[in-house]
């Protein structure tokens, strides 16, 4: 149940970030385009940053509760930089991954829960999240005048590793205290869940609130047994709307939802599903919202209404919670949830609906990062369950598919290319059968070298599905039963790399993130040297450990060779393949000893 238990805590506010965008398109990766277009942000530096953020209200066993921690901040403390935000690939721009988040609520002088975020993955992303101004059709305007990036929603879940010895003593908050009793504790650490909405995000650089967005998001407890990264609840679906119908039928997204059967209480998530009047705004008008239980047999059941209003949004994070009574929950255990507008001149009246016939699948972690060589393997986990209870020894079918412009999914336009013909067959995905707590793990192994689409775009880009049916492959797939999995290519170390393969592996990221190249022109000799040279780690940055190759100096092998959820990471695009940065890094070590082959091949 995680976020959607108790106590809950809420906060509201703006995040910034600043993700340069000239590698979303793929024709940027190709060599000879050697002058790329700029995109809206191309110096931007991927960072990911809280803004006016604070905490808004707290939530306990019998509803909302006063604490000492309302109204404080809620910050990201930029330890040891601002976290970092990145795509998996050009062709898979939908789930975006922040690393290395450390937020933080400061509650006194040396006082505060403080934590770091497990990698945090874009959920349930949809792209027509506020209501047209002209039509839905795709046209020049692309649905309005207000540009894709803004019509955006989508959640991130994860957990936050707060250390034992940093959390606040019961006195300074009731909420906290019944929050670490609660809650998971793992290696040292009480695990506290996050959820959070980010939309109305604002790309326009004469736009006041340029590189920000609104974000709405609930603290609560981790239980065992439970998944960390995905609801694992039972959910909604937004009905079903053609881009034909009238603009001012507003559109829908999913909503999860679960029964408290303890305290009786349903509970229900619409951050992410309601349809907004602008970028970031309230709500479109639906009339008078009527949660509606539909058994299979006889006459619906109604659960009364539902505040779907801003101050809901801005308050709660939009999370409602509608009393049962034993009989409903009984009722429930097995009918479906739905929820039904008063209004009816903009379309349907059932404006959201639970499938009860669909399992529900959810991949903990869907971004898989592998490395081409035959034999390589990479593995998820998945969690299936029903009606909120996990499935035991349940046996899903994959599905792989090559990724190109046309496949459903994809983030280019259809008339990009994608992966080429040696990407087939490349790999190979199994998923186990579900264990005692409804969990199976999805296998992903290399069988050959899969290839790269360009020099510059390495790799190939695949689509692992996940379905239970007994017929057919289904055509769509929800994005919670996707995995997006880049298999680099095959390369092998080179322990005596030359210059000019070093200038080639920089080549494409030197072009792509003039941010980056502003700071270290990768791809000139002399400005590489200096920084593979200088300064010294111990100096610079505190530590005398040294890293692959008894390297313990410069900068480009520091920020090489550090954790892939450090904030420092080099790349910051994390889509250097490990075989590449060993091959960088033999050459700095080759550059410290004075036998590196520089510019025109000598040794120097």
């Amino acid at each position: 149940m995680s976020y959607l238990s108790y106590p809950r805590i809420n906060f509201y506010g703006r995040f910034f970030t600043d993700p340069s965008t000239v590698n979303n398109d793929p024709t940027h990766y190709e060599v000879s385009n050697t002058v790329p277009s700029p995109w809206q942000n191309p110096n931007g530096l991927h960072r990911f940053q809280l803004q006016e953020c604070s905490v808004v209200s707290a939530i306990g066993k019998e509803g909302e509760v006063q604490d000492p921690i309302l109204g404080l901040p809620f910050i990201t403390t930029d330890k040891p930089s601002a976290a970092k935000i990145a795509d998996i690939d050009v062709y898979q721009q939908g789930v975006p991954t922040i690393y290395g988040m450390q937020v933080s609520i400061p509650i006194s002088e040396g006082v505060s829960l403080t934590g770091l975020v497990d990698p945090a993955v874009l959920n349930q992303l949809w792209w027509v999240a506020v209501l047209a101004t002209r039509s839905w059709e795709d046209a020049d305007y692309q649905m309005d005048s207000f540009g894709g990036d803004m019509n955006a929603s989508g959640v991130y879940q994860s957990i936050i590793r707060v250390p034992k010895a940093t959390w606040p003593t019961d006195d300074v908050s009731p909420v906290l205290a019944e929050l670490k009793n609660k809650t998971l504790e793992e290696n040292g650490e009480y695990l506290v869940s996050i959820r959070f909405v980010v939309d109305g995000y604002r790309n326009v650089p004469e736009d006041k609130n340029y590189q920000t967005g609104r974000i709405t998001g609930s603290l609560g407890p981790v239980y065992a047994n439970e998944p960390l990264y995905s609801p694992g609840v039972r959910m909604l679906s937004g009905r079903a709307q053609d881009k034909s119908d009238p603009w001012n039928w507003p559109m829908f997204n999913t909503c999860p939802f679960t029964v408290d059967q303890q305290r009786k209480l349903l509970i229900i998530d619409l951050a992410n599903g309601i349809c907004r009047q602008s970028a970031g705004g309230p709500p479109v008008q639906l009339g008078d919202l009527t949660a509606w239980i539909k058994p299979a047999s006889g006459d619906p059941i109604s659960l009364g209404k539902i505040d779907y209003s801003e101050f809901c949004f801005n308050s709660y994070s939009h999370i409602v919670q509608i009393p049962l009574s034993e009989d409903q929950i009984n009722i429930l255990g097995s009918a479906a949830l739905s929820i039904e507008m008063s209004r009816t001149d903009i379309g349907p009246v059932e404006i959201f609906k639970e499938d009860i016939t669909q399992t529900n699948i959810e991949v903990e972690f869907r971004p898989i990062r592998l490395t081409g060589r035959p034999g390589n393997i990479a593995t998820t986990k998945v969690y299936v369950s029903k009606f909120s209870k996990p499935l035991v020894g349940k046996q899903l079918k994959v599905d792989i598919v090559s990724v190109h412009g046309n496949t459903p999914g994809a983030t280019v336009p259809p008339s990009n290319p994608g992966n080429t013909p040696q990407a087939f067959g490349a790999i190979e995905a199994s998923v186990s059968a579900t264990d005692s707590n409804g969990f199976a793990t999805v296998t992903i192994v290399v069988l050959k070298d899969p290839g790269f689409r360009t020099p510059q775009l390495d790799g190939q880009l695949y689509f692992i599905n996940l379905y239970d049916s007994e017929g057919l492959v289904p055509i769509s797939t929800s994005q919670s039963a996707m995995i997006s999995c880049l298999v680099w290519s095959n390369y092998i170390i080179n322990e005596n790399p030359t210059w000019p393969e070093i200038q080639e592996i920089f080549a494409g990221y030197a072009k792509l993130f003039p941010g980056m190249t502003e700071k270290i022109n990768l791809i000139d000799f002399k400005s590489f040297e200096v920084f593979a040279k200088n300064p010294p780690w111990s100096h610079m940055y505190g530590t005398n450990e040294s890293g692959p190759l008894e390297i313990n100096y410069g900068a480009i092998g520091f920020f090489m060779t550090r954790d892939f959820n450090d904030t420092r990471y080099m790349p910051v695009t994390r889509d250097m393949s490990p075989e590449k940065t060993m091959t960088v890094l033999h050459f700095i070590k080759n550059l410290h000893d004075g036998t590196a082959s520089g510019p025109n091949h000598q040794t120097l």
